[in-house]
């Protein structure tokens, strides 16, 4: 193996349990320091963040949904990302990534710079936000 990279698979690298949804944290099990690199598949129902609807001061993020949908909860409100669809947040943005749909979605998010993960702001609980939202859960 060359010292000037390295190639893995998925299957090879090991998932969050700690996290909701499947995640697999890429940067550090790949010697990244300069980026967080995660892939992570949600299953109906899920959201991507254990803060839920959430602000990073320091960190903006970048999503790219790889196959399948989300929801994208905004400040200004909601929209549907689908397969090949990008969504960047700035520092200080509040944001949810959430699937209120019947089939999986995978999909890649990167934060950089990557200490600006902490601190994580929690504005409002996933159940909290939706019932505000939509008066429920919007798979209802």
């Amino acid at each position: 193996m060359s010292d000037d990279h390295v190639h893995r698979s998925l299957d090879d690298l090991e998932t969050n349990p700690e996290k909701p949804g499947r995640r697999w944290e890429v940067s550090p099990q790949l010697g990244i320091e300069d980026y967080n690199f995660n892939v992570a598949v949600l299953a109906p129902g899920e959201r991507l963040s254990q803060n839920a609807y959430h602000v990073h001061p320091d960190q903006e993020e970048f999503y790219y949904v790889v196959e399948g949908r989300c929801r994208v909860e905004a400040e200004d409100g909601s929209f549907d990302a689908e397969t090949d669809d990008v969504v960047r947040f700035e520092a200080g943005a509040p944001h949810m990534l959430h699937n209120p749909y019947d089939d999986p979605c995978k999909l890649v998010a990167v934060g950089s710079p990557p200490e600006g993960r902490h601190p994580v702001d929690q504005l409002q609980g996933y159940k909290q936000l939706l019932a505000e939202r939509y008066g429920s859960d919007p798979r209802e």
